[in-house]
């Protein structure tokens, strides 16, 4: 029992024995004003250039559900470019007031099934609750399954450049309309894929409230697809749809976009928007990130101003003995260190005396 005990004590190391030396700085009013200062300075330029990088993008904005009949229907929605667009330019949808964060909604998918796995369970269908089954075939188990799959965002667009001075009308294609590097690339390599054996008794396809026409989900390779079950974390988000990989848009153009609406929104006062962006390195235009440095800055830069007129007015010395009791002049500490009695003291030795006087 004792050598048992002995084998699993920790070896006699400095690191597991935590006997590690060890530096803790000692902040002292010179350096708190030096450390304040150099977070300032350094983190205002940065706030700068990464506000400017934001600036640069340029980003177009379009709500359309509002411009579009009640689904199913089709329209069409021009956007002018406010200024030129090089290549590679994002086409994104939109939606808003749509809780894709949800607990309940987030769970409710079969990574099994989407993987292709071959011999399904009954827990890995459960996973899907409450959408198991096909609405509109009921005994049949819904491919892909799951309340995120259901949702799948099903309208469609198609783009046209329209000149502002002959009006000729050009359309996007091919790679200045690409829909197949939408995804990232470890989603389509190891979470999408069509099993060995198809499966049987399955259907793709669904119904929605206010939609008349049954919806059949796309497969689970589709890249469109694999974008939508990447699920937001906000309730306002935007997804990717195409690439523009080749062609420059120039300031004052048109771009006609001719969409299928076919996702309600209005059941969950939600919105619908065209979104058109060029990006940087730092990504997509965003400025937040540029004011949180510069509001951490101009924090910091505050503060050191602050400690420095602090000790300028009211200086200390670090370590300075005069600070103790027993250097201010404080009667207590005296009184207790020449073993005179506190004010208790007396008040104890009187009850005593008045107790042994008692007859």
């Amino acid at each position: 029992m004792a050598q048992g005990k002995a084998q699993e004590r920790p070896a006699d190391t400095p690191f597991k024995q935590q006997r590690l030396p060890a530096w803790q700085p000692i902040l002292t009013p010179k350096w708190v004003v030096i450390t304040f200062s150099f977070i300032g300075v350094a983190f205002i330029p940065i706030g700068v250039v990464i506000v400017n990088i934001s600036d640069a993008i340029v980003e177009v904005v379009q709500r359309y559900d509002d411009q579009c009949p009640p689904p199913p229907s089709y329209c069409t929605v021009n956007v002018t470019i406010p200024a030129d667009m090089a290549p590679p330019i994002y086409f994104y949808y939109q939606l808003t007031n749509f809780y894709q964060n949800h607990r309940r909604y987030v769970q409710s998918r079969s990574d099994a099934q989407l993987r292709g796995v071959g011999d399904l369970s009954q827990s890995d269908l459960s996973n899907c609750e409450p959408i198991v089954t096909s609405p509109v075939q009921t005994d049949k188990v819904l491919y892909p399954c799951g309340l995120v799959a259901n949702s799948f965002f099903t309208d469609q667009f198609n783009a046209s450049l329209l000149d502002p001075v002959t009006g000729n009308e050009t359309a996007l294609a091919g790679a200045d309309w690409d829909g197949t590097s939408i995804a990232w690339a470890t989603d389509v390599q190891t979470k999408f894929k069509l099993p060995q054996r198809a499966y049987a008794g399955v259907s793709r396809q669904t119904a929605r409230p206010g939609i008349p026409n049954v919806v059949t989900l796309p497969s689970v390779t589709n890249q469109e697809f694999i974008v939508w079950m990447r699920t937001a974390g906000l309730p306002t988000f935007k997804k990717l749809n195409r690439v523009v990989g080749t062609a420059t848009i120039a300031a004052g153009t048109k771009i006609q976009f001719s969409i299928s609406n076919q996702f309600p929104v209005r059941g969950f006062n939600g919105q619908k928007a065209l979104v058109l962006s060029t990006a940087s390195v730092l990504g997509g235009k965003n400025p937040f990130l540029g004011y949180a440095y510069i509001t951490v800055g101009a924090i910091c830069l505050f503060l050191a101003f602050a400690f420095q007129v602090k000790h300028y007015l009211s200086p200390r010395t670090l370590g300075d003995m005069t600070y103790f009791a027993w250097n201010t002049g404080d009667r207590r500490v005296h009184a207790i260190d020449a073993g005179a009695p506190t004010v208790g003291d007396d008040k104890e030795a009187g009850k005593d005396k008045s107790a042994t006087a008692d007859p």
